[in-house]
């Protein structure tokens, strides 16, 4: 029989209306301060490793934000009994998985800023306007959510601090071949099972996508979303930008 209550309540499962957390009120935010605490220990420990031990712990972390997610998998099929598509790791911070992994194993620029430009606000953005909010938060799909995104904003901000990864405008043309190759076939995944991986088929509520949605329907809120990344990318970047031009040294122990 599913799960219909207790730590591992799921989905329509969880209880009563109003049984989870409300976004930017006192639960949500007491969360968001102890994962930023998490992320500034993670980045702080990494600091002060010296290569072999930053290599090292890469690696763990990586396979810990992997060991997060096959955890979550195996409760639908060990506890829950069932499955749901909307489930399969095919988010942005799903396939962040596997661009951690391998960054971990071979680091590369391809990857690297992947991690940064887009993986990183993903997550942050995910912190921010947490679509598990149906979850009380002593549940183990909503703790598992928070940890899980507070290690993909921790990985690449860890090797930010010992710039294991510097961002160059001039390798943005990475990410957006990254979304050119991911972006179609995902969208017609969401139409055939009625899902909505990176949000691109119906926005998420409580984010301003939903803004951009009752202001220019679907699937015309996808311009202004491509707008707002658009510009977080400019924001992200403007700092390397202007590093570069007053002729500030960055790349020292970048990974090639």
């Amino acid at each position: 029989m599913p799960v219909r209550e207790g730590f591992f309540a799921f989905l329509e499962d969880v209880g009563a209306p109003g049984s989870g957390f409300g976004l930017f009120g006192g639960t949500h935010l007491l969360m968001f301060v102890l994962m930023s605490a998490l992320i500034f220990a993670v980045c702080r420990l990494y600091s002060r490793l010296g290569d072999k031990g930053a290599k090292t712990m890469t690696l763990a972390a990586a396979l810990v934000i992997l060991g997060l997610e096959i955890a979550k998998q195996s409760t639908f099929f060990i506890i829950q009994r069932r499955y749901w598509p909307d489930q399969l790791p095919l988010h942005l911070c799903g396939l962040g998985i596997m661009i951690e992994l391998i960054h971990a194993v071979r680091p590369n620029k391809t990857t690297g800023e992947v991690l940064y430009c887009l993986c990183l606000p993903g997550a942050i953005a995910a912190l921010l306007f947490a679509n598990w909010s149906m979850y009380p938060v002593l549940n183990f799909y909503c703790l598992q959510s928070f940890f899980i995104h507070a290690l993909h904003v921790a990985f690449p901000l860890m090797l930010l601090v010992k710039r294991k990864i510097v961002p160059d405008v001039k390798n943005l043309w990475r990410a957006a071949l990254f979304l050119t190759i991911v972006l179609p076939p995902v969208y017609f995944v969401n139409l055939r099972l009625g899902t909505n991986f990176f949000f691109i088929n119906a926005g998420s509520a409580g984010s301003p996508l939903e803004i951009f949605i009752e202001f220019a329907g679907v699937p015309g809120f996808l311009l202004p979303y491509a707008g707002l990344l658009l510009l977080v990318w400019f924001l992200m970047y403007l700092p390397w930008v202007l590093a570069e031009r007053r002729g500030i040294k960055i790349s020292e122990g970048e990974e090639k």
